[in-house]
């Protein structure tokens, strides 16, 4: 996948490496947190969902997340960690499926 850096460059963008994806608001672009940065696309959340793996979840209307590198989840604050400064939140009507798609359970005797 090819994404517009700040630059106004494409910059090719490996899947795995995809943290999440969101919808900017009253435009046609998508912000897209990856690995080694950040870019847009022109592109809409339902279509791109259906391209993308199994492994990016809608957390909310208009972001997907990567499931694979989530390292982190706040459930008090809906909250995925993708490591200490980025993060996308998740809404409560999806939260039960997430954490089946994540299996968290709790271990009490």
């Amino acid at each position: 996948m090819y994404i517009l850096d700040e630059d106004g460059m494409w910059m090719k963008v490996e899947i795995e490496d995809i943290y999440y994806i969101q919808t900017i608001k009253s435009t046609h672009y998508c912000e897209v947190i990856t690995k080694n940065g950040e870019g847009k696309l022109r592109a809409d959340i339902k279509p791109l969902q259906k391209k993308l793996s199994e492994k990016f979840f809608k957390t909310r209307a208009s972001t997907l997340a990567n499931l694979d590198l989530i390292c982190k989840i706040d459930t008090k604050k809906r909250l995925l960690y993708f490591n200490e400064k980025i993060y996308c939140t998740y809404t409560e009507r999806v939260a039960k499926e997430l954490k089946q798609r994540l299996e968290l359970r709790s271990y009490r005797s």
